[in-house]
């Protein structure tokens, strides 16, 4: 456990323990597997996690990270694995009030949106702390969107400002200017891509004005929202996720916690080394990694995309000794000749999220490289965006389990049919969860709000599991229709809507297949118009025109006479895949 964290913790207004907030028969809840399931106030079979209860402080998000840097004020938090672009703790702490400052200055106010898209940089961490110091909320936006996704993203959080780089600029200023007003600030990172657009901030000014500037009186409250990522949730097209400031807060030190035996703290001598690749835009790669580890003094070094060689070469040079990754990076490590084992020399801990990883893939990394388990270990942990976004993580035996739920979390399996809780080894349910990390809900959404979240807090994950004798979990399959390629979410509906528009096709269904690069890609099953006989490449080609490489038919299209459909009307696409497996 990381002492110099709590010292500083000690300095914040107020301590909340998650412990004080649950009733009274979980609290007595032991480690064993027997005890660990205990009645809840209205007969639910409540799973307690395994090591007990969290505290955490009731401070904003950005005040958490930078709490305790005083303590390394001249290590480097965030460096550009391109570039070799530097900031220190000291430096990034500074730049993030003065870009706090800026923002205010320019006339945007407490609550407003600011969309942040842009690839994995320093001044992308600091763009998000910095619009988070000034009192705004952030909607991350995926920097392969096409103008007419980030429109519908932009439109959906009224966003007030847009912060982008230059390498997306052009499409970021086509979608703002098809949808926001003419005077809404364009901020753009300098990625040495190609110039600044005419009439758009440079984002270094920001940094240059704040620095005149009077501090931003905040006035904020730990319920306030603090992002808004997009989700497809349980079902339908993507949701703005309302997470509030305690949400990453109590999720960071959820998580941190309990795997507190892996990372090391930070001293004069010692500090953790990560490349991170994982998408700055997606949870898992915000709070998941660089917000939690820059809480506790790690050295960030951002990789704008996977490129294998860049990646390698990063991965040696860095001497990097923790690693997130999603399964295809793993798969990638395990197979590739490019990777060689003196990448991992300073290596001792490595997680792996986003989508289920086999135990065979984790063994024949390990084969490969003839690697000591012990010396350096594996985890796979599961989460959602509603849910900050960790909620369970695996202890390294059983590679192909999810684990427990971690510190903080309480966990149920709700049958399907029934609605009745299980508390049984290796019966399927739904996974249900409840804690301090759990999101406020669907931005203007209370419809789907109400159908993800219960009356009394439990988020319904729409993940179909099972739990074993020790209480280790396994995601078996999803009662969502989402389809998860390479880690991001693509919706089955907003597919199908594209594919509608097409003027050949008449109805159209959308499935995911397994792959075995990606987990899984989009194949779709489609109605041809009467006399119409568009070909796959037609009805490929048209959806690759108008969304992201990840959401494009790589299963195919397959022509059918009919989508089978439900007596409400509504796709039956679990006959689908059962239909092409058969």
């Amino acid at each position: 456990m990381a002492t110099h964290v709590f010292r500083g913790i000690q300095r914040l207004s107020r301590i909340v323990d998650v412990g004080r907030t649950l009733n009274s028969t979980l609290r007595r809840a032991s480690t064993s597997s027997q005890t660990r399931i205990v009645p809840g106030p209205n007969g639910e079979k409540i799973i307690m996690p395994s090591a007990g209860d969290v505290s955490y402080p009731e401070t904003l998000i950005h005040e958490f990270v930078w709490n305790d840097s005083e303590n390394y004020a001249n290590h480097v938090a965030l460096e550009c694995g391109v570039s070799s672009k530097k900031y220190t703790f000291a430096q990034a702490k500074d730049a993030t009030s003065y870009i706090g400052r800026s923002l205010r200055n320019m006339g945007l106010k407490k609550g407003d949106v600011i969309a942040l898209v842009a690839p994995n940089f320093p001044d992308t961490v600091l763009a998000l702390l910095g619009s988070l110091s000034g009192g705004l909320i952030v909607t991350p936006m995926n920097p392969m969107y096409t103008a007419e996704e980030m429109s519908r993203q932009l439109l959906k959080v009224n966003a007030k400002a847009v912060i982008t780089s230059t390498i997306i600029a052009p499409t970021a200023l086509a979608a703002t200017k098809a949808c926001l007003p003419p005077n809404t600030p364009f901020i753009v990172i300098d990625d040495k891509t190609g110039p600044i657009p005419e009439g758009a901030i440079p984002f270094d000014d920001l940094i240059t004005r704040g620095k005149t500037l009077p501090p931003v009186r905040s006035n904020s409250s730990c319920n306030d929202v603090a992002v808004l990522p997009f989700s497809s949730g349980t079902t339908g097209l993507p949701k703005g996720v309302m997470l509030t400031h305690r949400n990453l807060v109590a999720n960071i030190m959820m998580s941190h916690l309990t795997v507190s035996d892996l990372t090391r703290p930070t001293t004069s001598t010692f500090q953790e080394v990560i490349p991170s690749v994982l998408p700055f835009f997606h949870i898992y790669g915000m709070n998941g990694v660089i917000l939690q580890r820059l809480t506790f003094g790690s050295r960030i070094i951002t990789i704008p995309k996977f490129v294998p060689e860049m990646f390698l070469n990063i991965l040696e040079k860095s001497k990097a000794t923790i690693l997130f990754c999603v399964p295809p990076i793993v798969l990638f490590l395990s197979t590739s000749p490019l990777v060689k084992k003196h990448y991992f020399d300073h290596m001792h801990f490595m997680m792996s999220g986003a989508a289920p990883l086999a135990k065979t893939d984790v063994d024949r990394f390990y084969e490969k490289f003839n690697i000591d388990p012990k010396v350096f270990q594996f985890r796979q942990g599961y989460g959602l965006t509603e849910s900050s976004p960790v909620a369970f993580i695996e202890k390294g035996q059983k590679y192909s389990s999810i684990g427990n739920n971690i510190i903080g979390c309480q966990a149920r399996l709700v049958d399907i049919t029934t609605q009745q809780d299980i508390s049984i080894p290796n019966q399927t349910g739904e996974l249900w969860i409840k804690g301090p990390h759990i999101m406020k809900g669907y931005l203007n959404d209370e419809t789907a709000t109400k159908n993800t979240l219960t009356e009394n807090g439990w988020l319904k994950t729409g993940d179909i599991a099972y739990f074993d004798e020790d209480l280790d979990f396994y995601i078996t399959d999803r009662l969502k229709e989402l389809i998860k390629v390479k880690g991001f979410q693509v919706p089955p509906a907003e597919l199908e809507a594209l594919l509608r528009t097409h003027p050949d096709v008449e109805e159209a269904a959308v499935i995911g297949i397994r792959h075995a690069r990606y987990g899984e890609v989009p194949k779709a099953f489609v109605v041809t118009s009467k006399g119409k006989k568009p070909t796959e490449d037609d009805i490929k080609n048209f959806v690759k025109e108008k969304v992201s490489d990840y959401k494009q038919l790589e299963g195919g299209v397959t022509f059918v006479n009919e989508i089978p459909k439900n007596a409400s009307g509504k796709i039956m696409r679990s006959k689908l895949k059962q239909d092409y497996k058969s």
